[in-house]
């Protein structure tokens, strides 16, 4: 009875009827309004897709290990990094992020991935010697930490934006250490 022409065509006028009133809406960004139609599960197993992707595009191999307590594998200077991925959509009411279920044992590096309705999916890494750090001062609970972050992504921890880790010169030329 309706195709995918007939759907993209009433979404579209709906969209535009409510304009910017939806917290998340395709005329302020159109990925993270996709991400925030989707389960938890498959925004957080396509974030990782497309940070796999970005690494790889940037020179530094990457591979996506769906069923491993990590997920992903990266390879700087001949050094395996395991690295845990977490996304985040901002709340509506609060205007906060909660990162949850993050086990630090698992993984060397963490990546966080702000979905923002404004500007999109911002993504940054916290290293290893920040989450021991953090591990010191915030309670575990059964399914691992939890993160939170204010709406201008501060929180607990320091965290890097991932672009800095990738200017290509730099990847080739800073020795990687990560606290085992």
């Amino acid at each position: 009875m309706f195709s995918t022409l007939d759907l993209a065509s009433a979404k579209n006028e709906y969209y535009n009827r409510i304009g910017g009133d939806s917290h998340y809406a395709p005329n302020k960004s159109e990925v993270s309004f996709e991400l925030s139609a989707m389960t938890c599960k498959d925004r957080g197993e396509i974030i990782e897709i497309m940070i796999a992707d970005y690494l790889n595009e940037n020179g530094v191999e990457s591979e996506i290990h769906p069923h491993l307590d990590y997920d992903i594998d990266l390879y700087i200077q001949g050094q395996h990094i395991k690295v845990e991925v977490k996304s985040s959509m901002k709340s509506k009411s609060e205007g906060k992020y909660q990162f949850q279920c993050i086990k630090p044992e698992k993984f060397d590096l963490l990546v966080l991935a702000f979905v923002d309705p404004d500007h999109g999916v911002v993504v940054k890494t916290v290293s290893k010697r920040e989450i021991n750090q953090f591990t010191e001062n915030y309670k575990r609970y059964k399914k691992g930490y939890t993160m939170p972050f204010h709406a201008d992504h501060t929180g607990p921890v320091r965290t890097n934006e991932i672009e800095m880790m990738l200017d290509k010169d730099q990847v080739n030329s800073v020795e990687y250490h990560y606290a085992k």
